[in-house]
């Protein structure tokens, strides 16, 4: 692979094994348990999980956003369901703010995946490359696809490049060493892309 990663698995697996972990940390201004949220995929059903990983990969490979206008009937094969029924996924994805659509049927973001060009670019240990909606989505990219990662992003502030590594979900590279996340409180805000 030419992004300079070795293939090893990702040990940290579930939702409660990461929420466990979070609530082990200490944090300066909030108790872990005020910045625990549930990750996107608790939002949603079976079907719909299956159709977001389905529009997210689509999204990595293309590097485009993904029109639903028409499903393709490989794509109905693929992930066993009928074309109404994916829309419907769809439609359900997007109500619950899992994904941002247009009004020509395109998701243009699906979290964590920017179908445009970002400044917070992800190469995953499998060597996909691709662009997150923001920095911290970025970092999130290693428990969404269960794969060690890089960020490579730059700070919205002042534009300075930060990179990031993070292997089995935690940290292992950071530059510059004093960067900072400023975080927010996202449970009060259930649409997060107005955090960003």
């Amino acid at each position: 692979m030419g992004s300079g990663f070795r293939v090893e698995s990702f040990n940290i697996k579930g939702n409660d094994a990461i929420k466990q972990w979070v609530s082990e940390m200490e944090f300066k201004y909030n108790p872990a348990e005020r910045l625990l949220i549930d990750s996107m995929d608790s939002r949603l059903e079976a079907d719909e999980r299956k159709v977001r990983m389905h529009i997210i990969n689509s999204m990595i490979e293309s590097a485009v956003p993904y029109n639903f206008s028409s499903i393709p009937a490989d794509v109905s094969g693929k992930l066993g369901m009928s074309e109404e029924n994916i829309k419907a996924a769809i439609a359900r994805i997007v109500e619950k703010n899992a994904a941002v659509a247009d009004e020509e049927e395109n998701i243009n973001f699906i979290y964590p995946v920017s179908g445009f060009p970002t400044n917070h670019q992800i190469t995953l240990e499998d060597g996909r490359s691709f662009s997150a909606m923001c920095a911290v989505d970025g970092m999130g990219c290693a428990f969404t696809f269960k794969q060690n990662i890089k960020v490579n992003s730059k700070c919205s502030e002042c534009g300075a490049d930060i990179a990031v590594e993070i292997r089995d979900g935690q940290i292992v590279s950071l530059s510059p060493e004093a960067a900072h996340v400023l975080h927010v409180d996202l449970n009060s805000n259930q649409n997060w892309s107005g955090s960003c």
